[in-house]
């Protein structure tokens, strides 16, 4: 269901502003090394891209966490961008990577843990609020922010790497059925706490390298991704209500084939299918591994054919787990408003293979792109972005 997004605001690993990112997007940047909260040196993989700072602080500190409050802070600056108000007419709907317990917290109450859990009260537990968990419940965010907007309509709470285009998906659907007059859709989600990496680890997903020997996609030499956290907002309008206000229009798939890691690349093509019309401009999964990569560019050739020009945000601001979808959209949006696709940061020999990989920032008079990306279990997203 095609939407027209009327507001936006993010907070990503190159900056706080659709301005800021768009133009380092353009440059070539890659935020790589950038953010780091913690020595990351010990990990499977040593390299991260964090959201820079703090958000504001408030008196909800103590019941969301920081990448939640950076989402709550985009969807108040995207709201009031569009002009949008309170009532039963406004739905919210958010996307998390799931419940993360904050390991800021939780350590100091494990460090000195016995073997045999004796005494495990007085050796840390103590340190724990009675109800520390709740903190971390992956709706929290999104109940606040709705009391905070009275944002008294539809709305749900999503979870997983696809939640970003499965938010995008719902909200259009409740524009389409007339269930609300407009969507507040936030998402965030940080592949930066130490489970996290763990895990993406493990499954051998993430670089192994230094950030002097992080390699682009699609090259030949590419090794695995660089995890990143973003938060983002974005408000949708029925497009025939927005009018001249539109920013851009959004249409939304995620699809699943069952995989226990990353999906096959049909499944890609299969979620691309289902919201392409034509589009020659890619931004690809930049999985970040030469056979995953070159399936991938070989089947969405098969949908935006060969010469179409492959860009890849994730390469500057890593991969965003449920944020994905969002910052995909103001990302790419962003630079067609501009006429220009961002080159693929770090990029300088591309494999062959299907699609062209952009190397530098080049102009385009396209008014619309295909994004895609992928996550476990088997899950598969894609986003048509257009201007008109």
């Amino acid at each position: 269901m095609i939407a027209a997004v009327t507001g936006w605001a993010l907070r990503t690993p190159l900056g706080a502003s659709v301005d800021v990112v768009t133009t380092r997007l353009l440059a070539g940047e890659r935020a790589a090394g950038k953010g780091q909260r913690f020595d990351m040196s010990a990990y499977p993989c040593s390299v991260g891209a964090g959201v820079p700072g703090e958000p504001p602080a408030s008196r909800h500190d103590r019941f969301v966490d920081r990448m939640g409050r950076w989402a709550m802070d985009a969807g108040a600056e995207a709201l009031a961008m569009a002009g949008a108000s309170g009532g039963d007419g406004l739905a919210l709907f958010a996307a998390v990577g799931g419940i993360r317990a904050g390991w800021d917290e939780i350590a100091p109450a494990l460090v000195g843990q016995a073997d045999d859990g004796a005494r495990a009260f007085e050796r840390g537990l103590r340190l724990l609020h009675p109800f520390w968990m709740l903190r971390y419940l992956s709706n929290n965010a999104h109940a606040i922010l709705a009391a905070a907007l009275r944002a008294t309509g539809e709305g749900l709470t999503f979870a997983g790497a696809g939640a970003g285009a499965a938010v995008l998906a719902a909200a259009g659907r409740a524009l389409s059925a007339g269930a609300a007059d407009a969507c507040l859709v936030i998402a965030y989600d940080s592949l930066l706490s130490p489970e996290t990496l763990l895990d993406l680890g493990a499954r051998g997903e993430t670089a192994g390298a230094a950030l002097d020997g992080l390699e682009a996609p699609y090259g030949p030499a590419a090794a695995g991704f660089f995890p990143g956290e973003a938060a983002a907002a974005l408000v949708l309008e029925r497009p025939e209500g927005a009018g001249a206000r539109a920013l851009a229009y959004v249409d939304a798939a995620c699809v699943a084939d069952g995989e226990p890691g990353q999906p096959r690349s049909e499944t890609l093509a299969r979620a691309a299918a289902r919201v392409a019309r034509g589009e020659r401009v890619v931004d690809g999964a930049a999985r970040a591994r030469p056979a995953l990569d070159e399936a991938e560019r070989r089947a969405l050739a098969g949908i935006a054919g060969d010469e179409a020009a492959l860009v890849a945000t994730a390469a500057s601001q890593g991969h965003l787990g449920a944020a994905t979808a969002l910052v995909q959209v103001i990302s790419l949006a962003g630079c067609l408003r501009r006429g220009l696709l961002p080159p693929i940061a770090g990029l300088t020999r591309p494999s062959a293979g299907g699609l062209r990989p952009v190397l530098a920032a080049e102009p385009t008079l396209e008014r619309a792109a295909l994004a895609v990306s992928a996550g476990a279990p088997g899950l598969a997203a894609a986003v048509r972005i257009a201007l008109r």
